[in-house]
């Protein structure tokens, strides 16, 4: 009886690229990923600010050495009113910011992990 040996193929080993120099895509994408979360981040802060501004608006200038009157307290009202506005607005700001920024940083963030 006759024994036949099988040949093994050996792999050979797949040369490996070595890139020299900076990968240009991953370093965009990881910029862009960098510049919206602080973007994000940024508009959070910002939001916090509006809502503290809402709750306990800025009183507006009160001169002391004029007596306090009827219409004084009127301009001072108003003042705090328009301050409340101003803070809604901004609030408004910073929330679209927020929702236009952190779908541009889940889109790049999902590209480097593909890469």
């Amino acid at each position: 009886m006759a024994t036949v040996k099988k040949a093994v193929a050996k792999k050979a080993a797949a040369p490996v690229q070595v890139r020299l120099g900076v990968d240009w895509r991953s370093f965009y994408l990881y910029a862009i990923c960098l510049i919206t979360l602080l973007i994000v981040l940024f508009s959070v802060v910002s939001f916090v600010h509006g809502i503290l501004n809402v709750v306990f608006p800025d009183p507006g200038y009160v001169d002391m050495n004029t007596p306090t009157t009827a219409t004084s307290k009127l301009a001072q009202a108003q003042q705090e009113t328009i301050n409340q506005r101003q803070a809604l607005k901004g609030m408004f700001t910073s929330l679209t910011t927020a929702c236009i920024a952190a779908p541009l940083y889940l889109y790049h963030w999902k590209q480097t992990k593909k890469a």
